[in-house]
C-alpha cells in the first residue's frame, strides 16, 4: 500500500511546482498547531488500539505515558512496543487506577469494545482529559447520547473515530461535488464493505483470562471476550462495526440526515454468532441544493459471506459519479455522456473502470493546483487513522473544538442513522426518523 501511494504521487507529474511547494505548506501548517508535547494514555490495546498506537508514533509531539487493558497479552504487546520506540509506559488493568495515578496526562485514546465507550469516555472527560474515542460511539443510542452530554459538561474535547472526515481525498471530492458541481445534483449513493467468511478469533492458552476475572469485567467467556463484535451484549454487529464509517459519509456528502430506512439482514449463516452477518439497508434523504429541495436515496450493504469488491462508496448525480475509497486505486470520476469535464481534469488520461472511461481521481486532484497537490501528497503518505488523530491533536493544542472534524454531536447523528437499521431489520419494513431523533 505504501508503494502504491508513492507511485500515484510520482505519476502525477502535472502537479509540477505544486508538489515542490507542498513541503512548505506542511511546514506552515505544523507551525500553526502550537508547541508543546501532548501526553497520552491508551485504554484498550487490542487490534484497533494497536492501529491507533502505531499511527500516534508517527505524530510529532505526542508521547504515551500509560496503557490500560484487561488482557495481559495486549498489555504486554503495547508496553513493549512503546518501550522499543523510546516511550516507556506504565501498564494498568483498571482504567480508574490509570486516571487516578496518571493525573498529568493530557489526552486519552479509547479503543475498547463499543459497550464500554460511554463509561470510559465519560470518566476521562470528567477527569479533565481530552478524548479520542473509536467509532461506533456506543452500541446503544442511550449511551451515545450520554457521551454527548458528558462532553458538553467539560472544557475538554471529544473526537469520534470516523476517520474519513479527515481524509483529504474525501474532503477534496466533497468540494468538487458542492463547489464545482462535478456530479450535478446527487440523487443516489452506494456503499459496501464485503468480507469473506472468517473464523472466530482464538487466543494463546497461556494468556487465557480466568473465568471469574472475566466476569468482573462483564464478559461471560474468553470466547465472547475475543469475539465481542458478534454478541449483542457488547456491540451492534457488523452494520455498526464497518457500516458506520460509510453511512456517516452519506449524510456528510448529502448534507442531511436520513428521513427513512428500510433494511433486511440475515442471521442464519453462522450458527454460533448473534448478529446479522449480511445486511442491506436503503435510506431516503430530503436534500436542498442551490435553494432547491429534492430527494436522494442511498443503499448500503455489509457482507461477511463474500469479499468481492471489498469496500468503497459511490456518489451519483445527473452530471456524473465519483467513487471513493481509502484505497487510492479505487477513486474515480465518471462523467455522464455529454458532460463537459473541467479544463484542469482534461489533462489526465482516462482508464477503463467497470466498462466506463474514468478519470483517476487522486491523480487529477494532485494536478489541479498547489492545494490539491499538497492534499494528495498527505493522503498518499500518511495512514488513514493518522490524519484523523492529527486533526484531534491539533485541536487539542489550539483548545478549539471547532477544529474537530468529528465532534460528538456529528457522531451521534451517525449513530442514530446506523443503529436504527437494527429495528428496521427486525420490523421487516421501514422506520421513520423525526428531526428530534438526532438531538441528544
Amino acid at each position: 500500500m505504501e508503494m502504491t501511494r508513492r507511485q500515484f504521487v510520482q505519476s502525477a507529474a502535472v502537479a509540477g511546482a505544486g508538489l515542490a511547494t507542498s513541503g512548505r505548506l506542511f511546514a506552515q501548517a505544523a507551525a500553526g498547531t502550537g508547541d508543546g508535547e501532548i501526553t497520552v494514555a491508551l485504554i484498550g490495546a487490542g487490534t484497533q488500539g494497536r492501529v491507533l498506537l502505531n499511527d500516534c508514533l508517527k505524530i510529532e509531539g505526542v508521547r504515551f505515558k500509560a496503557v490500560c487493558d484487561i488482557w495481559d497479552y495486549s498489555l504486554r504487546y503495547a508496553t513493549r512496543r512503546l518501550k522499543a520506540y523510546g516511550q516507556p509506559v506504565t501498564g494498568y488493568k483498571d482504567y480508574r487506577e490509570l486516571l487516578e495515578k496518571e493525573s498529568d496526562i493530557d489526552a486519552v485514546i479509547v479503543a475498547t469494545p463499543d459497550c464500554w465507550h460511554a463509561e470510559h469516555t465519560s470518566a476521562c472527560l470528567k477527569a479533565g482529559k481530552h478524548v479520542y474515542c473509536e467509532k461506533e460511539m456506543s452500541n446503544t443510542l442511550e449511551n451515545a447520547a450520554a457521551m454527548v452530554t458528558a462532553a458538553k459538561g467539560t472544557d475538554t474535547l471529544l473526537q469520534i473515530g470516523h476517520q474519513r472526515r479527515s481524509n483529504p481525498v474525501y474532503q477534496q471530492a466533497l468540494s468538487l461535488i458542492r463547489n464545482e458541481k462535478l456530479c450535478g445534483r446527487l440523487t443516489y449513493c452506494y456503499g459496501q464493505w464485503n468480507r469473506g467468511v472468517q473464523p472466530k478469533l482464538t487466543w494463546p492458552a497461556r494468556y487465557e483470562i480466568p473465568a471469574d476475572e472475566l466476569k468482573t469485567y462483564g464478559y461471560d467467556s474468553m470466547e465472547e471476550f475475543r469475539n465481542w463484535r458478534w454478541y449483542r451484549k457488547y456491540s451492534a454487529g457488523p452494520i455498526a462495526d464497518l457500516g458506520s464509517h460509510q453511512i456517516d459519509i452519506f449524510s456528510w456528502f448529502l448534507g442531511a440526515d436520513p428521513t427513512r430506512v428500510v433494511a433486511l439482514g440475515g442471521e442464519d449463516y453462522f450458527p454460533d454468532r448473534e448478529w446479522y452477518e449480511d445486511v442491506v439497508a436503503l435510506y431516503e434523504y430530503q436534500t436542498e441544493v442551490d435553494g432547491k429541495k429534492g430527494s436522494a436515496r442511498a443503499t448500503y450493504q455489509i457482507l461477511n459471506t463474500n469479499s468481492y469488491g471489498h469496500y468503497f462508496e459511490r456518489f451519483s448525480g445527473d452530471g456524473g459519479a465519483i467513487t471513493l475509497s481509502e484505497n487510492p486505486k479505487k477513486c474515480f470520476y465518471v462523467p455522464e455522456p455529454g458532460k463537459q469535464m473541467p479544463e484542469w481534469m482534461g489533462a489526465v488520461e482516462t482508464v477503463d473502470h467497470d466498462g466506463h472511461q474514468a478519470v483517476p481521481l487522486v491523480k487529477a486532484i494532485a494536478g489541479k493546483d498547489d492545494r490539491g497537490a499538497a492534499a494528495m501528497e498527505e493522503f498518499m503518505n500518511k495512514n488513514v487513522h493518522q490524519l484523523h488523530l492529527e486533526n484531534f491533536f491539533n485541536a487539542v493544542r489550539k483548545g478549539d473544538p471547532g477544529m474537530l472534524n468529528c465532534p460528538p454531536e456529528v457522531a451521534y447523528a451517525t449513530a442514530v442513522a446506523v443503529l436504527r437499521v437494527i429495528p428496521a431489520v427486525e420490523a421487516g419494513g421501514g422506520v421513520t426518523f423525526k428531526p428530534s431523533d438526532f438531538e441528544a
